[in-house]
């Protein structure tokens, strides 16, 4: 059996972090600045998403199941010519099966950390590690496995656009011996445009491929979403709304996803 690591460590650490590295709220926000910068996924920005998701249409019931997501990014300075992003997914899911019955619980924590030059240049990239850690709670919602593979992201914000890829590959290097390995890949393609006053619209596209599967190797939702960055009290937050069909989905998997985020903003 592999052993199962808990989020609830790393959860407190960053909670911590966030407490005494943040400071409190400016009084006068640039919400058109913030929109911006929450589209840079390595943006010299402490943010806190909070994200829900609900897949419609799943199998011969066409159930219902729903994903949330606590995904903190904390950008730090490694050195004078390099700033280290980390990002860290803790997903909560709720799944159906085809008996009617549901798989619940925390499933595996993926954890990224992009490097990235402190100066960039037209485009902004960064590249680094990424690890999935086998967190789940429940056997039937993670794989039991530890897994590693590099990640990148690019950026491009020519004015009022802002255009993203990132990309990672994971490949199992231990677990759970009765369990399949790991080897899947994300890739994520994002365009938004900023209408201005903190609001935006984009399109975003998520496709998971694993590599070895056979029945159906790609999930890809695509969304098209509606962002809006205010104040939440003295707090700047970014709201999402989103919705799309899955262009690619497992048989049985589900037809269309629905979200709903908010992302609380720490500037500095």
């Amino acid at each position: 059996m592999a052993t199962r690591y808990t989020p609830t460590l790393l959860i407190g650490a960053l909670a911590l972090l966030l407490m005494h590295s943040a400071p409190a709220a400016a009084q006068d926000v640039d919400t058109d600045e913030l929109a911006k910068q929450t589209q840079n996924p390595i943006a010299d920005l402490i943010s806190v998403p909070l994200q829900g998701n609900w897949d419609f249409g799943i199998g011969d019931r066409d159930a219902t199941g729903t994903l949330f997501n606590f995904q903190p990014v904390l950008p730090f300075a490694a050195s004078p010519s390099t700033n280290v992003v980390l990002r860290v997914i803790i997903p909560l899911t709720s799944q159906p099966t085809p008996t009617g019955e549901r798989i619940n619980g925390i499933s595996d924590t993926v954890a990224t950390a992009f490097f990235l030059p402190s100066k960039s240049g037209k485009i902004t990239w960064g590249a680094g590690p990424v690890v999935m850690i086998p967190t789940a709670t429940n056997p039937g919602a993670g794989t039991e496995k530890f897994a590693l593979g590099p990640s990148i992201v690019l950026l491009k914000q020519p004015g009022n656009w802002t255009f993203v890829f990132l990309g990672n590959q994971l490949w199992s290097v231990d677990g759970a011996k009765d369990r399949e390995a790991v080897n899947q890949g994300f890739f994520q393609p994002v365009v938004n445009y900023n209408l201005g006053n903190g609001l935006s619209a984009g399109i975003n596209m998520e496709a998971t491929v694993k590599w070895e599967a056979t029945n159906g190797k790609v999930t890809a939702p695509i969304l098209f979403s509606i962002n809006k960055v205010t104040l939440l009290g003295k707090r700047p937050v970014n709201f999402v709304v989103a919705a799309g069909p899955m262009l690619a989905s497992p048989d049985g998997g589900p037809k269309w996803r629905f979200r709903v985020g908010a992302t609380f903003l720490y500037p500095r």
